[in-house]
């Protein structure tokens, strides 16, 4: 990236020219608004940096004007550097054309303040955009903008077409821009209301209308069907640019968040030892299974599990091999259940079961084939046992009842020597 410096001061010549070389930016340094016009004339820049007095035919103000006057430099950003406040107002200074204005008496602010600018002028928006527009001439226009921004841009001339494409991978686009009047029998209208069907949520997915009509009614209708902005042809670059990066920049924002939500929520559901649900989870999974139970009138069972003796496994290794058996034990539960189960660690040792749609003796198999792999293989090469409490539950029982009675029948396996599955009520089925 290259700037153009228009500075008369030697010694602050030396000092901003520091600051944009220090971010990679190539500066041109002149002492005069003659001489950065002459330099213009034969140099494309992409930030033209300006004092306001300046020596020559004309201040920085003016020279903001004349780049603003000129077709092969309107687009670029002019900042003004002043000492104090400048004769004219601000306002006056924008209207001629000035993007930025900063105090050069504070050079730490200055320094942050240019920063940020080159920042801004060199970020990429990194996006998906569905493009609807039947003027090749407008939509070779635009695409190449777009492209510059590093945006992938799918093009259609019809409005038809491009709502087939969307339906196959709605997810896909960061943004939709669509001209009002297009080819074929839906317009940019009837897209966006096909649209809004499918995302009726604003923030997931923005919509940009371009159109040739400039009148207030159509832009109020547009937006109150679901239209996110609205822009009026002829199309001026910055203006899109703008534009594009505030929808896509502010869409992309929302899916962080909702990506962090859904993390935080992961989180709080899991147990971050075994990646398991943790107990805290089981109050929002639960009603799902009951529900499930109910709904379809068949039983659903849960296993208590419990590590024997893993006190014992604690004070001879450590708990850092504790953790790794825990683990580990965690993974073989995971593992030896159908993905439609609910494994959880309750606490400790402590893990939870529940199968929906199981009898108890499908529940009791499952647990014997657990209990007797565990029994046989060294688990992180040390050998353990484990002892399960199963009950099950018809329509109208709920989880605490449920889960005291696989408890109750967990403790009585305890007691009764370990290493063995035993179903409420107690005396009913012993292994």
């Amino acid at each position: 990236m290259k700037v153009l410096l228009v500075e008369s001061s030697r010694f602050h010549q030396i000092m901003i020219s520091q600051i944009f070389n220090n971010e990679g930016l190539v500066v041109r340094i002149v002492n005069s608004s003659d001489e950065a016009i002459m330099v213009l004339e034969d140099e494309t820049m992409d930030f033209i940096c300006t004092a306001y007095h300046l020596p020559g035919g004309f201040d920085g103000i003016k020279l903001a004007q004349q780049v603003r006057n000129n077709p092969e430099t309107r687009d670029t950003p002019v900042i003004l550097l002043t000492s104090n406040e400048i004769d004219q107002s601000f306002d006056y200074a924008y209207d001629s054309g000035v993007t930025e204005i900063y105090n050069r008496s504070d050079i730490n602010a200055l320094s942050r303040n240019l920063k940020a600018s080159i920042e801004n002028k060199r970020n990429e928006i990194n996006a998906r955009v569905l493009f609807i527009e039947d003027s090749k001439t407008v939509a070779r226009h635009m695409i190449k903008q777009m492209e510059s921004l590093k945006i992938s841009v799918r093009h259609f001339y019809s409005a038809e077409k491009a709502l087939q494409s969307f339906k196959k991978s709605p997810k896909e686009y960061d943004l939709i821009i669509t001209d009002l009047l297009v080819e074929g029998r839906l317009n940019g209208m009837g897209l966006i209301r096909e649209i809004r069907k499918i995302y009726p949520d604003r923030s997931k997915l923005p919509i940009l209308v371009v159109s040739g009509y400039d009148d207030t009614p159509r832009r109020i209708e547009l937006l109150r069907i679901g239209a996110n902005d609205y822009i009026v042809k002829p199309i001026i670059k910055q203006e899109l640019s703008a534009r594009l990066s505030n929808l896509i920049t502010t869409k992309q924002l929302f899916d962080q968040v909702k990506i962090q939500q859904e993390q935080l929520f992961h989180l709080a559901m899991t147990d971050q030892l075994t990646g398991l649900y943790n107990r805290h989870s089981l109050s929002h999974l639960l009603p799902k299974y009951f529900n499930s139970t109910s709904a379809h009138t068949t039983p659903l069972s849960l296993l208590v599990l419990d590590i024997d003796h893993f006190k014992h496994i604690n004070d001879t290794y450590g708990h850092t091999r504790g953790d790794d058996v825990l683990k580990k034990f965690g993974q073989l539960i995971n593992s030896s259940f159908r993905s439609e189960d609910l494994v959880a660690r309750y606490g400790g040792e402590e893990f939870v079961v529940l199968m929906a749609h199981a009898p108890i003796e499908h529940a009791l198999e499952k647990a014997e084939e657990l209990r007797k792999y565990i029994e046989t293989h060294l688990i992180e090469g040390i050998k353990i046992t484990i002892s399960i409490g199963i009950a099950s539950a018809d329509s109208h029982a709920d989880f605490e009842e449920l889960f005291n009675q696989a408890d109750s029948a967990l403790y009585n396996a305890k007691n009764s020597g370990r290493n063995q599955t035993i179903i409420y009520p107690v005396n009913s089925i012993a292994v």
